[in-house]
């Protein structure tokens, strides 16, 4: 597999839309989610995802609408390289996880990748408005640990602390949290963390400061958990360009 410096992807902004795009890659990804919806375009190779422990195989010209927040894997298969879009969007529309074989919603995406016009994205996001879902809503427990975690980057209380808060055995409390989102607690900790630190990233703040605020223990923490979870460097992720670029 090659070293992460020879990846080739980029990253394109406008408010309220990411798209990262990825060409010739054998990275893998650790089990994530993301706070926005993303929508994903296989364009070559194949490549495994696994959304809530099942598992898709993608082929070119496929999607594969992900809701946010839900926990997913993104990966080769059989160490061969694929290229792909992922879109990642701001809005209150949230579709059912599904994988769409449809050239002309391909088309249609592809449209959006070349303009990320909100026109282009509003005409995506109408034709997988049949599917929307509402999510089932999390026990009092997993909602409490879920906001507390967030709110607490820098020093999260120990299980232990937020188990006798609850009046649960620790046990009980991670299993019951990770029956409602399909994370653990501690996953979901350094998820939210790389999530906080692309968006303080993404405002322009210095790498060493966004360690720091993320809660990281230092920056070679914060370097390896970033990678782990995104497949790019904090500062190919800060400026955009190939990872490439970033020697």
């Amino acid at each position: 597999m090659p070293h992460t410096s020879q990846i080739n992807q980029t990253f394109i902004r406008q408010p309220g839309v990411e798209l990262r795009s990825t060409w010739q890659s054998m990275q893998a990804y650790k089990r994530h989610s993301h706070a926005q919806l993303s929508i994903g375009a296989i364009l070559e190779g194949q490549t495994c995802c696994t959304c809530n422990s099942e598992p898709f195989t993608l082929h070119p010209g496929d999607l594969i609408v992900i809701p946010a927040h839900m926990p997913h894997s993104c990966n080769p298969v059989a160490g061969q390289p694929r290229s792909y879009h992922m879109l990642y969007l701001e809005t209150d529309l949230q579709p059912a996880m599904q994988v769409i074989r449809s050239e002309a919603l391909f088309r249609q995406y592809l449209a959006v990748v070349d303009t990320l016009s909100p026109g282009a994205i509003n005409v995506l996001l109408s034709a997988l408005a049949e599917s929307s879902a509402t999510p089932e809503p999390l026990r009092p427990s997993s909602l409490a640990l879920l906001q507390t975690l967030r709110q607490s980057l820098l020093e999260p209380p120990s299980l232990d602390v937020l188990a006798r808060r609850f009046s649960l055995r620790k046990e009980t409390l991670i299993r019951t949290f990770k029956q409602d989102t399909g994370l653990t607690p501690g996953t979901f900790l350094a998820i939210s963390r790389v999530e906080f630190a692309k968006a303080r990233l993404r405002a322009g703040d210095n790498i060493a400061d966004v360690s720091y605020q993320s809660g990281f223990a230092d920056q070679s923490h914060f370097h390896k958990t970033f990678v782990s979870y995104t497949a790019a460097t904090p500062r190919q992720y800060a400026t955009g360009r190939s990872i490439s670029d970033n020697n």
